[in-house]
């Protein structure tokens, strides 16, 4: 059976896929692009033309260009494009996965997400997954998969074993089996350890811009609180007021905030979630 690797999207996680395949065994044969699209392939084939060639990164090539289908395309007439054995990766926001799935729902092929929060999708006729990488993309290339765990999901052991294979050869750190469910709640931790702790930092730079002071002089502290989190346990190493319950210093930091509605809204959360969480019960 012929098995084709396509890729649907170049958003972070496409580009991220796109590449990694790339530079490993894996081989890339169609890419699915909107029209739109068109000046970010330029953009990336430009950028792609300046990296010395002894760099050994790797982008779009003008070869992989010419192997591109218009999404508005494959959506309206899927029978005119896939064949039985396509891999079709969507690394697609979560709104547009069910409409991709349902669209191309053939016998044959199988429809791979990249979403943590989207369960797996139940069609008809194709095979479904979920390859999840508990990443961070930038979009910028360079991705390191070696350094980044694997999440899959298959609607059968078949779907399991591509899922593992397709893994293994990009070389990622690890490879675990998880339901929905379960996927659904590190997609929830995940919000957490980087979305939330980019906010926090995002704040603590605002919070000196506002008031004159170099954002750049929290970036130490940023450093060791980053290495600290690779050391054991967050809330045993946590410092500060609110760990102490320094209702007196926390009173302190609210008055400096009063002109900071948002800023106060967001301390007030985390100090009290600090102060008032049950250890007992989570330990």
């Amino acid at each position: 059976m012929t098995r084709r690797i396509i890729i649907w999207g170049l958003g972070k996680v496409g580009r991220a896929l796109y590449e990694g395949f790339i530079n490993s065994s894996v081989g890339v044969d169609f890419l699915i692009l909107r029209e739109s699209s068109k000046e970010k392939i330029d953009e990336l084939m430009r950028v792609s033309d300046e990296i010395p060639a002894n760099t050994g990164r790797l982008s779009l090539s003008a070869e992989s260009c010419k192997s591109i289908w218009s999404s508005e395309e494959v959506v309206a007439s899927p029978h005119n494009f896939f064949v039985s054995g396509d891999v079709v990766f969507a690394p697609v926001v979560d709104r547009e996965i069910n409409h991709i799935f349902k669209r191309c729902d053939l016998t044959g092929i199988t429809l791979i997400h990249c979403s943590g929060a989207t369960p797996i999708i139940a069609v008809n006729h194709a095979h479904s997954g979920v390859f999840y990488p508990l990443q961070s993309f930038l979009g910028k290339g360079e991705e390191v998969w070696d350094r980044i765990p694997v999440f899959i999901e298959g609607s059968n052991d078949g779907v399991n074993e591509i899922l593992k294979e397709i893994a293994l050869k990009l070389g990622v750190l690890s490879i675990e089996k998880l339901n929905s469910d379960q996927r659904a709640y590190l997609h929830l931790a995940g919000v957490f350890a980087n979305n939330y702790t980019m906010a926090m930092a995002g704040i603590a730079k605002d919070l000196l811009t506002v008031n004159g002071l170099n954002p750049n002089w929290v970036l130490p502290i940023l450093t060791k609180t980053a290495e600290n989190l690779g050391q054991g346990m967050p809330w045993e190493l946590m410092t500060g007021p609110a760990s102490r319950a320094d209702l007196t210093t926390i009173e302190y930091h609210r008055s400096m905030l009063e002109n900071q509605p948002e800023m106060l809204a967001a301390y007030n959360a985390m100090a009290q979630y600090i102060i008032n969480r049950p250890k007992d019960s989570l330990e």
